[in-house]
């Protein structure tokens, strides 16, 4: 089958066939839309059902990234008409019986940058080999996704609404790629893990997907919201660099949409630059909490308060972390981490409202807390780099997951420790420390042409196990169903008593206890302050 013909609800598509690194054979599906192009008066706007084509439509070329800045070059790069989805496949048009799990993967980059749809960085291949069809899509990204002027035709997230819009195609037309809809798994790393934890928490998902897996993101970090008074503020500056003022929100959306997409994204990301954030990383125009209005809500409450009251979807979840998130800002933050090295001033850099009266305890308590704790790493800014951990990846994602652990199970949580020849970012971004940096356990589940070079025995033992874990996870809602040499551990979900969590490092380790003094400052503060973002 040189060409593989597959008929959805849209149209016919012609696919290709391909081969894995190991020669195993599979079919892709790329540049398939999901959503009509969200341009001209539908910029801003939810996302609407894509419309049908007439014959077939070619479906093996890279489609359009979303538009963003790209960071190395300083320009703006992609297109608004950007909502494709890719599907890989083992087998087309499978028996019902014999259906397969479906994975899908939703990309990361902080809500600003990133694609899902260029299989050079985000390949299947692992995936695919384990008899799992793998999606990957893109969705609106900074201004274009998540501007929120609380009207119909601009009500915020709507990059989030394009993720729903895509579980919905996939509902309809995945058995035609050999897919279960019933056995689906989101999962995502970064922005993506917090858009997993979104789409738990939103009614509009409910349904469209059966289990979850939230690598290092979570609604409760403080780059992954904002509020929709922040974003309206910042939107209205945009104006401004023209020398133009606007008096109302019609104004502001007039001229936003009057914008050309590369004035419009460049504008809004000279108004991120300018802007001054309390705490670690911020995006501004991120995910927000909708006012309840003439529209169905993506989200009307705060996340904290609904994971809290048990308030999302109950489906089998995993979570976890890689143990020096912080190393991410060697590359990506650098002033902040040399601040706080040379400072020592951690309450500057704490996106939490702290009381007047209680600032001097809770500096006090920070630089206890990482000044004289025992450090894994000779580095001398190891204990800035545990608290940038902590601040921006870390404790939000262990206190989301203790929530959900307590109004949901299972609820399977680990920590990402092993330094390999695919640590995803710190090969991408030669970060020169020890230790696995934010995101690197993706390298180990998603095939990458940024990484290459030889790969040791003990990255492919750990390779394998990853790849075994996750799709044992999306197969049975049970990372290890059963004991064996590759997997020689059992995964204990979290209990009530105590977070077990999974150790994983070059072996696999069943732990409890994990960072109390640390787990305990950031269960406090969540519990007791909001964001000042």
């Amino acid at each position: 089958m040189s060409c593989p013909i597959v008929e959805v609800e849209q149209g016919k598509l012609k696919g290709k066939v391909c081969k894995t690194l190991n020669n195993s054979e599979f079919f892709a599906f790329k540049g398939v839309p999901y959503a009509k192009p969200p341009v001209g008066d539908l910029r801003f706007s939810v996302p609407v059902p894509p419309e049908s084509w007439e014959g077939v439509k070619d479906a093996t070329k890279d489609c359009n990234i979303c538009a963003q800045l790209d960071k190395e070059t300083q320009s703006v790069v992609g297109d608004e008409d950007c909502l494709y989805l890719n599907v890989y496949t083992p087998k087309l048009q499978a028996p019902e019986a014999s259906l397969l799990p479906v994975m899908v993967f939703i990309h990361g980059g902080g809500f600003l940058f990133g694609h899902g749809t260029d299989d050079t960085a985000h390949g299947p291949d692992f995936l695919v080999e384990k008899d799992v069809v793998v999606v990957s899509f893109n969705y609106r990204l900074g201004i274009l996704g998540f501007l929120s002027l609380d009207r119909k035709d601009a009500p915020g997230n709507m990059g989030l609404r394009d993720q729903v819009q895509a579980l919905k195609w996939i509902q309809k037309n995945i058995k035609q790629f050999g897919g279960d809809p019933n056995n689906v798994t989101i999962f995502g790393v970064s922005a993506g893990g917090s858009s997993v934890e979104y789409l738990l928490l939103s009614p509009l998902a409910k349904g469209l997907f059966h289990k979850a897996i939230a690598q290092s993101g979570s609604t409760l970090l403080p780059w992954a919201q904002n509020t929709n008074i922040k974003i309206k503020e910042l939107a209205y500056k945009i104006p401004l660099i023209k020398g133009k003022i606007v008096t109302s929100d019609d104004q502001l959306l007039q001229f936003l949409k009057g914008l050309s997409t590369k004035d419009l994204i460049a504008y809004s990301m000279l108004v991120l630059a300018t802007e001054t954030w309390c705490g670690g990383i911020h995006f501004g125009f991120v995910p927000t909490v909708e006012k309840s209005g003439e529209w169905e809500t993506f989200l009307d409450k705060k996340p904290y308060d609904a994971l809290s009251r048990g308030e999302f979807t109950k489906v089998p979840f995993m979570a976890g972390f890689c143990s020096r998130e912080g190393l991410l800002m060697v590359s990506h933050g650098a002033p902040r981490l040399e601040k706080l090295k040379k400072d020592k001033s951690f309450l500057e850099f704490l996106p939490f409202d702290i009381d007047e009266t209680e600032k001097q305890a809770m500096e006090v308590k920070l630089k206890t807390t990482y000044l004289e704790a025992e450090q894994k790493f000779d580095d001398e800014d190891a204990f800035a780099i545990d608290f940038f951990t902590d601040v921006d990846f870390f404790g939000g994602g262990y206190v989301s997951a203790s929530l959900i652990a307590k109004n949901s199970s299972p609820v399977f949580f680990y920590e990402f420790a092993y330094d390999g020849g695919l640590n995803y970012l710190k090969k991408k971004h030669n970060i020169p420390h020890k230790g696995a940096c934010h995101g690197d356990e993706g390298g180990y589940l998603i095939r990458s042409n940024l990484i290459d070079g030889e790969i040791s025995k003990t990255d492919e033992i750990v390779k394998n196990r990853l790849v075994g874990m996750w799709t044992n996870f999306a197969k049975y809602g049970d990372p290890t169903p059963e004991v064996n040499d590759l997997l020689p551990t059992k995964w204990e979900p979290i209990a009530e008593t105590s977070l077990a969590y999974l150790y994983i490092d070059d072996q696999l380790t069943m732990k409890e206890g994990l960072y109390p003094t640390r787990v305990k400052l950031f269960k406090d503060l969540y519990e007791k302050y909001n964001f000042s973002s």
